[in-house]
């Protein structure tokens, strides 16, 4: 499977290679899929799953961008972290368990983000349903900014060959 997505991805490299690694491309590339999905997930919940603003789950009622934002998170959550650890930062000597969590870590601190900022912009943009849809879209793009750079220097980090702690030995 793993060799499939990266042939599919590397078919459209070419034009790029210029101006782009194929390892920054390739995340592009999962990332953006990734990104993609979450925003048809959140958009499938908010316009077709849940009708009314507040949405009763039983135990708690949240307002129905809430609800469908918890939706974007499990879809998306699962099939980045299955990319992230299995299609692109393969080369990651770190246990899976240790990069599990750090990436939790990374999760929990974009949903936090993503809320506020989402929430934010939803209220400013009350009236205009339009631009309330592209401040996710917004949102997302920062944050997708703000985990690859989290992801490849730790989550999934690499150790390099010459460090300083391996040039003492």
């Amino acid at each position: 499977m793993r060799n499939a997505i990266l042939a599919a991805i590397d078919f459209f490299h070419p034009p790029f290679k210029k101006i782009i690694s194929l390892h920054n491309f390739r995340y592009l590339a999962t990332g953006g899929s990734t990104l993609l999905l979450g925003i048809l997930s959140y958009y499938f919940a908010y316009f077709f799953i849940f009708k009314t603003e507040a949405v009763n789950f039983g135990i708690i009622v949240l307002q129905r961008e809430t609800a469908s934002l918890l939706v974007d998170y499990a879809v998306a959550i699962p099939t980045s972290f299955l990319l992230n650890k299995y299609v692109i930062f393969t080369h990651s000597e770190l246990k899976g368990r240790v990069q599990l969590f750090r990436f939790l870590n990374l999760q929990f601190i974009n949903i936090l983000a993503n809320y506020v900022l989402l929430k934010f912009l939803l209220e400013l943009l009350r009236d205009y349903p339009t631009l309330s849809m592209l401040s996710r879209v917004l949102v997302s793009v920062l944050m997708a900014i703000f985990s690859y750079l989290y992801q490849h220097y730790f989550t999934f980090s690499v150790k390099k060959i010459g460090s300083k702690k391996e040039k003492k030995n």
